[in-house]
């Protein structure tokens, strides 16, 4: 049978792409994998990765690089702009992929077009939690003051568009109270403006954070922002229980440049619910609030599509806007 020579051609080098991307996924890896942390060392998503890194079974080792500024968006710009081979990934956050693109329109990174989706590391519970000097030991109770006292309850953030700053918000929005939003450069500064009582209240991103200080009663924790109870206070509520609709869990999530060979995302994806399953690993995800999470690539980019389009309703539905 006649067929143009046009077509024979674009067959012909569909097959050696294809073959291409097969060999490159069956010597994967073969050489060190480098994996960017968008945000300084020490927080969840640094943690997480390192702990990774350590116990991972590639066969090459795992470089952790931070690359820390613009919230995020300076290493996901350079992660972004890799080369789509499997041995440049970085790590999804709710803040760098759900919330900022909705505030600044000026990312050099698109979230959705420019990375797929490996494997979650876990979630992470966030609490709201009240200096021991406010006169409430409910949600109800401090909406109460809060309503008693217009615009004079304060709370504090990591700046505008943060996720606690969002929090905050949705508390005022739900339970139509009229409160002050503070934001401080990052959590230490923040914490500290509520154990000095410069600030009545703060979402804490994870509430293991805070249990020192609930432990010594310098703080009291009211609810946590999740479907489900925190295990390390299982006696406090969700906000859902209490009739506000407000679940924001952090979540972080290995991905990899857009066009990235679907054969290394599935060995990579494997690889960390491997590490995940360890019980040295389960017990480090513990101590930052989280679970080991379970998800093939292919819902976990359901998962992001989703998150994406519930914080875009909720921004707008706020008005929040870049300062």
């Amino acid at each position: 049978m006649f067929r143009p020579v046009a077509s024979v051609l674009v067959v012909g080098i569909i097959a050696l792409g294809a073959a291409g991307a097969n060999s490159m996924a069956q010597d994967y890896p073969d050489k060190p994998i480098r994996i960017i942390v968008a945000f300084a060392a020490g927080g969840s998503a640094d943690i997480f990765v390192r702990a990774f890194a350590q116990r991972a079974t590639l066969g090459q080792p795992i470089l952790v690089e931070n690359v820390a500024g613009a919230s995020g968006a300076i290493g996901l710009a350079r992660a972004a702009k890799s080369a789509p081979d499997g041995y440049t990934l970085t790590t999804a956050a709710t803040s760098t992929f759900a919330v900022s693109p909705h505030i600044n329109a000026k990312l050099p990174y698109d979230p959705i077009k420019d990375f797929v989706p490996i494997a979650m590391f876990g979630k992470i519970i966030a609490a709201l939690t009240v200096n021991a000097a406010v006169p409430a030991n409910t949600v109800g109770e401090l909406v109460a003051l809060a309503k008693a006292n217009p615009g004079k309850l304060n709370y504090a953030s990591l700046g505008v568009g943060s996720a606690h700053h969002m929090l905050g918000e949705l508390l005022r929005r739900r339970a139509g109270i009229d409160i002050v939003h503070v934001p401080y450069k990052g959590s230490p500064q923040a914490q500290t403006a509520l154990l000095a009582g410069e600030v009545q209240f703060f979402f804490f991103p994870a509430f293991v954070d805070a249990v020192g200080h609930l432990q010594s009663g310098r703080l009291r924790a009211l609810g946590v922002v999740d479907t489900r109870r925190s295990p390390a206070a299982p006696e406090v509520p969700t906000l859902t229980e209490l009739g506000y609709d407000i679940v924001a869990p952090t979540w972080h999530i290995l991905v990899a440049p857009a066009g990235t060979p679907e054969a290394i995302v599935r060995r990579l994806s494997a690889e960390v619910q491997r590490v995940n399953s360890l019980d040295d690993m389960k017990r480090i995800l513990a101590q930052q609030g989280a679970d080991a999470t379970y998800s093939t690539p292919e819902a976990l980019k359901e998962y992001l599509a989703a998150e994406y389009a519930r914080y875009a309703r909720i921004i707008r539905e706020l008005g929040i806007k870049a300062d």
